[in-house]
Formats: C-alpha cells, structure tokens, sequence
C-alpha cells in the first residue's frame, strides 16, 4: 500500500499543526500566569488570616502583661478589660477579682497597723514600745508601696502608655 501524499497537503497539514502547537502554547502560558495570580492570592489571603488569628491570640495576653505589670509595681487600681467572648476574658476578670480582693485586704492591713501605731504611741517609752512603734511604721510604709485607687482600666486596643 501506497501513500500519495502532495506537497500542498503536507504544507497546510504542517501549517494547522504549527497553529494548534502555537494556539496550545498561549493557553499554557495563559493558564501559567492565572495560575501564579491565583496562588498569589492565596497566599496573600492566608497571611492576612493568620495575622488576624494571631492577633486575637497575643493581643489578649499582651493586654493581660500590661496589666500584671501595672500590678508589680504597686498599681492595685489597676483592671483588665478584655473582649466579651474572648478566649481569656474569664482570666481577665479572675485577675480583676484577685486584684480587688488583694487590695481589700490591704487596706484592712493598713487600717490594722494605723491601730497598733497608735497603741504603740499611747504605751509608756520603752525598747519594746519603741520597737512596736517602728515595725508598724514599716509595715505602712511597705503598704504605701500599693496604690489602692483610683482605678485605671487596661483594654486591649489600646498602647502601653494609656
């Protein structure tokens, strides 16, 4: 068996085949930037989603340090204010409750230690006297490191120096 095949129908099978390899060429290439474009995309969209949800996770427990900070250094005015519904709002409020009920006691401690001054100053001189009245002076003046008010709230959108 024999093929005939003449030169024009090799030369427009040759041309059809050059425009189906060049029309496959663009799509690929087409196909190969949207590709790339959605994959950018992508990605951009889950940046932003990880810093959102990495920012509801820190920026509680950033607000909670401030907070314990304030604390230390004697600030028992100080109060957390946490997002409703946040993960650790409850922490928040049980370190609001700690704080109140820490700064209550100390000032009944104060209150108490105003009385034994004044029973101290009211006894006859003496060491034991002397020395009753200056434990209860330090014991103020260690009290009068805790600032008892006015009461400062702590939120969590806001900067360190509010």
């Amino acid at each position: 068996m024999q093929y005939r095949v003449s030169n024009q129908e090799v030369g427009t099978e040759f041309f059809r085949a050059h425009k189906t390899i060049s029309h496959t060429g663009e799509l690929l290439q087409r196909g190969f930037v949207v590709g790339v474009v959605v994959l950018a995309l992508t990605l951009a969209g889950i940046g932003v989603w990880a810093f959102r949800l990495t920012h509801r996770i820190v920026a509680p427990l950033h607000t909670l340090h401030r907070g314990l900070d304030a604390i230390m250094g004697g600030d028992l005015g100080v109060r957390v204010e946490l997002h409703p519904g946040d993960e650790f709002q409850e922490l928040g409020q049980s370190l609001n409750r700690l704080v109140e009920e820490f700064g209550a006691t100390l000032a009944r401690v104060h209150t108490l230690a105003e009385g034994v001054r004044s029973a101290a100053a009211a006894l006859p001189r003496d060491a034991a006297a002397d020395r009753l009245l200056e434990l209860a002076t330090e014991l103020d003046r260690t009290l009068h490191f805790f600032r008892l008010s006015p009461h400062r709230i702590v939120r969590e959108n806001e900067t360190s120096g509010s």
